[in-house]
């Protein structure tokens, strides 16, 4: 059995299950330790602009990807995306997966603040997440 632990803290106002991870992917070159909520709200994993702006990554370097532009709302706005078809997450020892997430290249309104770990990372890995805000628990499991 499979298991990634997380962390729970107040984070925007609330308890939030937060996951630290690596992001890197080779073509753009990309290597990037984030800090991501885990939002089962959220049906995609997109990385924040908060970290691109943090490890200087320039939105040209996505120009060249070969994906159309997604509109997808967030913080209360809406972002313009690209996937970024192989990437890959890093979860410390415990597991690591290759897998599309979105990328912002035109900010229309709102913010796309954080990182955020969406309900395609967990459905197709085939994790459950294990969330308990009062002991300050929270993993995500898998059987497989």
């Amino acid at each position: 059995m499979k298991k990634i632990p997380l962390q729970v803290y107040d984070f925007a106002g609330g308890l939030r299950a937060m996951a630290h991870l690596l992001v890197t992917s080779e073509q753009p070159h990309l290597f990037m330790p984030v800090e991501a909520i885990v939002d089962t709200g959220s049906p995609e994993t997109i990385l924040g602009l908060i970290d691109l702006k943090k490890m200087r990554v320039s939105s040209i370097r996505f120009k060249d990807l070969e994906s159309k532009k997604y509109p997808i709302c967030m913080g209360g706005g809406e972002v313009k995306t690209k996937i970024l078809q192989e990437a890959r997450l890093k979860f410390g020892e415990y597991f690591d997966c290759i897998m599309p997430i979105h990328i912002p290249v035109d900010e229309i309104s709102g913010k796309a603040g954080v990182t955020i770990l969406g309900v395609d990372f967990i459905e197709q890995n085939k994790f459950k997440l294990v969330f308990d805000p009062a002991k300050r628990e929270a993993y995500f499991e898998s059987s497989e």
